[in-house]
């Protein structure tokens, strides 16, 4: 997985996984339990981003 769309793969996925236990209830029910996965799914967003904008910013200095 190289280039622009590899982080933005694995965050789709990291997406349907989260999506999925929240519907199924597999941790739990609990409120802690969906605020720990919407954190999870913000940090995969959030490394997709970065890894994003510096390969733009590599593309733009070539």
């Amino acid at each position: 997985m190289t280039g622009k769309w590899g982080w933005m793969l694995v965050s789709g996925i990291v997406d349907l996984v989260l999506g999925a236990m929240i519907f199924g209830g597999l941790p739990s029910t609990a409120a802690w339990a969906i605020g720990l996965l919407v954190g999870i799914n913000m940090v995969f967003g959030g490394a997709a981003l970065i890894a994003m904008a510096l390969h733009a910013r590599n593309s733009a200095q070539a």
